[in-house]
């Protein structure tokens, strides 16, 4: 086989391709021929070396994504398509990244209304520990007015004895309002994790 003709059958063999693409491989293999010949060997030597044109054609088309729906393309679009169609390949891949962007909009949207959500349940809990830990301690508050102002009222001392059966009483009521922050926080933690990652 003559250079001619193992060009000839090469080209004819990447007309899939976008016709830019197809002149650089071409010219690439030109310019094997032109340094075989400068180096004094025959084209039939040099078509030997470079092997099947049908090989080397289906080897340049496999190494691209989709070679019958080129992405890029620059000349006239060949038989069969249209230079506006893209490759299914490339359609779905489009909308994944379309549901994928969704997706991350709306979770951002959603966090937007559910942390600040948390956050003031978290600030809830913590309003109401507090309550219960000074409810607990009011003693310590009576003992101190007694050291310092040597003064002790009943009234008061029932009042920290009810201020601390309230305090117990709240502190359980922490401890349940609590678990289940944290479980309905790893919950929702855990739902967005599911869902940006497509599960």
């Amino acid at each position: 086989m003559k250079k001619k003709e193992f060009i000839s059958l090469l080209s004819s063999h990447l007309s899939a391709l976008p016709p830019e693409e197809q002149s650089e491989l071409l010219e690439d293999y030109e310019s094997h021929f032109a340094f075989g010949l400068q180096n004094g060997r025959t084209e039939e030597e040099i078509v030997r070396e470079l092997g099947d044109p049908a090989e080397l054609a289906q080897e340049a088309l496999a190494n691209r994504v989709n070679p019958l729906h080129p992405l890029y393309w620059f000349g006239e679009p060949p038989e069969g398509q249209t230079s506006t169609s893209l490759a299914p390949a490339a359609q779905t891949s489009s909308r994944h990244q379309m549901i994928t962007s969704a997706i991350y909009t709306g979770l951002f949207f959603l966090n937007l209304v559910i942390l600040p959500l948390l956050a003031a349940l978290w600030a809830l809990g913590l309003a109401i520990a507090l309550t219960a830990m000074a409810g607990i301690l009011s003693p310590a508050a009576l003992l101190l007015e007694y050291i310092f102002n040597n003064v002790f009222q009943p009234t008061k001392a029932f009042a920290v004895l009810a201020m601390v059966g309230i305090g117990i009483l709240i502190a359980v009521g922490t401890r349940h309002l609590y678990s289940n922050l944290i479980k309905l926080s790893a919950s929702y933690w855990a739902w967005n994790v599911r869902v940006a990652k497509g599960d």
